[in-house]
This record gives structure tokens, sequence and C-alpha cells, in this order.
């Protein structure tokens, strides 16, 4: 009989089979185990470590440490279980094929949140578990190197504060609809940390749209926001005025709904994101998807609008089957 092992099942009273006599994962020495048999217990499974090895909590809490990355805190170790917690708002970034490696030894369970998708401080992003009661620490050191020379498998990007601007002939958004718009993107922007500097309302023509252009881009704006195109119309003033200002369009609609009707061009070095409707009242759409992204960094060009259309039927079907919601439906409703 081993000196003291972990016991891998619950141990119940066989007198009384509600009453559980003893938790599994606990501790038990010879004594406790002859005490068990004498109350008629008649079977035991106690897991007993080999030399070396790291009990789960230990394990997972190393597991996690060595996956995790920058703005990444890992929580206190519970049933060889703990999580991954964002320390800042940014974007979730995951390195698939690590994960895969981490995964690939026996005994270790590490799953992330869907990566590439903003998310707040505080978000569970990922679980690590150690399945077994014990893992090895060859299992600990292997992922451990991995992760000091592969790099880290979670970790939080943090959101660039970018000066924005927005240019749309005012006459196209009446009766208070400019206004709302601009209060509706400022807290989109706010949101990611940057702000909406300088709005500019001109009237209904090239000559003064490419003057709107112009304007922004003297002022600093990181990113332009334009709105009120027809975009069925590639000689819309707003098109039209940006090409007179020096710029250019570079695509008419992107792979996103809603959000279809929205397009993406250039003025020197400064994007120009030309808003549908739905992004200019606080609606989800496709602005929800280009933000994060473009304030991290990335270009705004038809690689990126091309790369949301996987995933771009923003209120489509979800993930996980109805099945939960239907049994939770009184039956008659």
């Amino acid at each position: 009989m081993p000196a003291q092992g972990i016991v891998c099942h619950d141990v119940r009273n066989p007198a009384q089979r509600s009453e559980v006599l003893v938790r599994k994962g606990s501790e038990l020495g010879a004594s406790e185990i002859d005490a068990l048999l004498e109350r008629g217990i008649q079977e035991i499974h106690v897991a007993v470590a080999d030399a070396g090895d790291v009990d789960e909590d230990a394990a997972a809490q190393r597991l996690a440490r060595a996956i995790a990355g920058t703005h990444i805190s890992v929580g206190e170790a519970h049933f060889g279980q703990t999580n991954l917690v964002s320390t800042e708002r940014g974007m979730l970034r995951i390195e698939a094929s690590r994960l895969d490696r981490v995964n690939a030894h026996a005994g270790v369970l590490a799953l992330t949140a869907e990566p590439d998708r903003p998310i707040d401080a505080g978000t569970t992003v990922g679980v690590v578990k150690c399945a077994p009661l014990f893992l090895a620490e060859a299992t600990l050191r292997a992922i451990e190197n991995l992760g000091a020379t592969a790099g880290p498998v979670v970790q939080v990007e943090p959101f660039q504060v970018r000066r924005v601007a927005l240019v749309a002939p005012r006459d196209r958004l009446r009766a208070g609809a400019f206004d709302r718009a601009q209060t509706a993107l400022s807290d989109a922007l706010a949101w990611y940390g940057s702000s909406l500097d300088d709005v500019v309302g001109a009237e209904t023509t090239v000559e003064a749209l490419a003057a709107a252009y112009a304007e922004a881009r003297s002022a600093g704006a990181d990113l332009i926001l334009a709105a009120g195109a027809s975009g069925t119309d590639p000689l819309d003033v707003v098109f039209e005025g940006l090409r007179d200002a020096g710029g250019e369009v570079l695509q008419l609609g992107i792979p996103a709904e809603p959000g279809t009707a929205c397009w993406i061009g250039r003025l020197g070095t400064v994007p120009v994101l030309g808003l549908a409707s739905c992004e200019l009242f606080g609606q989800p759409g496709a602005l929800d998807l280009l933000l994060p992204q473009l304030l991290t960094g990335a270009p705004l060009d038809l690689d990126l609008t091309r790369g949301l259309a996987l995933g771009g039927l923003l209120l489509g079907p979800p993930r996980i089957a109805p099945h939960h919601a239907a049994r939770s439906t009184p039956a008659g409703k």
C-alpha cells in the first residue's frame, strides 16, 4: 500500500450512498486508507506520483504561465484548471499552430476564445487544464521551452490612439441625422481609446467635398470616415470629391453584412473608410469588424476587406446549435 496518494474518485459511505466520505482529489495516507477499508469500502483508486511528477494545480499554473503573453494574467488553479484573463482592452491574438503543439502533449488541455476580436480587460480568454492528477516534469519543461523559444500562444494587442475625421455632405443627413451620426461614431471610437477630432459637413458639390477631405488631412487625421455616398453611382460627389482632393477610391462594397455598401479609399497616406447608413447610428455592422483591425495597425486595403468575408455575416446563425434555448422554452410556447 502506498504511503500516500491522491484519491481518484469520490468515496461514498456504503451504508448511506448519498454521503461522501472523501472527495476526489484529496490526499490520503496509509492510515486513512485503512480506516476507510474498515468502514466497508471495498475499493479505493489512489494515484501515486512518480519521481519528478508535479501535482495538477502546480502543473496547471506552470502550463498557463508558459503560454500566456502580454496583457494576460493567470488565475489561481483549482482542481487542475486555471483561467487566462485579459488585463487590457485590445485585440485577442492566438497563435493557432503553437496552441496545437501544446495540446499534442498527453494530459494537457489548453483552449481559447475565438481569436482576432476585440475584448475588454477582465475577459476570460482561455482555460488551461492538467487532465491527470499529476503531470511529468518533462512535459512541463517541453511546453515551457516552446513558449520561451517560439513565443506565447495567447496575448492581447492594445489599440493605438488615432485621430479620426468625418466628412459628409450635410444635406444628405437631414433632421438631426448628422449630429446623431457624429455622436454614435464618437462613442464607438472612444471605446477603442481614439477620438473623432474633426467633423466637416460640406455642401453637396465636388469642390466642397474636396476641400473637406483636404481640411481633414491637413488637420492631422490618421483615418478619414466618409458618409453620404451612393455606392451604386461611381461618380457620386463623395467619390469625386476624394479624387479631386488627390485621393482615390479603391473598392466599392465590402463583404460584410450589415455594411456591404461600405467602401474604401486613400488620400495620400491617410486611409478613407466610407460608411454605409447602418454604420452611422450605432448599429452592428462592418465598422465593428474594421475599426479594431485599423486601430491595431492593419492597412485599409483589399486584403483586409477580403478577409472580412469569413465571418462577415454579423447577424447570421450562432456557432452553437439552438437546442439549448429550445429545451429551456416552456411547453406550448
